[in-house]
């Protein structure tokens, strides 16, 4: 079982958090931690620490970030250092959320984050390129008939 927590920039994990509850409904294991103007470094490693520290011992976490790099990330990198049971993905989406909140109790932490790393790619699609691809499937569906 594995345990989610959003993080990025201003009110972005707030948004997401949002948004994954319309569609999903609230789930206690998904969580959101927001990075404000002002906050800094130690601010964010504190609310990381105090985050995990409420989830039950046994449950891996998986953190999943806005941006490499950035503030968020960095602080959850130097708890992810020294706990074993916690990780990091960059480049949350929607999509990626849905599909880790949709498989976090069938799946471990590694199995999950490879799962996410297909459905980031696989969650960007352009309209021009589907609608080809549509047409060119229309197309020969009608050279069967």
């Amino acid at each position: 079982m594995v345990s989610i927590i959003i993080s990025g920039h201003g009110q972005f994990s707030l948004g997401l958090l949002d948004a994954f509850e319309m569609i999903f409904g609230k789930d206690a294991d998904v969580r959101a931690i927001p990075f404000f103007k002002g906050e800094g470094l130690p601010q964010m490693q504190e609310k990381f620490q105090q985050t995990i520290e409420q989830i039950e011992p046994t449950k891996e976490v998986l953190i999943l970030v806005d941006v490499f790099a950035g503030t968020p990330y960095n602080a959850a990198s130097q708890i992810a250092y020294q706990n074993e049971r916690v990780d990091i993905l960059t480049g949350v989406n929607l999509p990626i959320l849905l599909e880790a909140a949709a498989a976090k109790e069938q799946l471990n932490l590694i199995q999950l984050i490879e799962k996410l790393k297909q459905v980031a790619v696989d969650s960007h699609k352009n309209f021009r390129s589907v609608l080809a691809k549509s047409a060119k499937t229309d197309d020969e569906e009608e050279d069967l008939l």
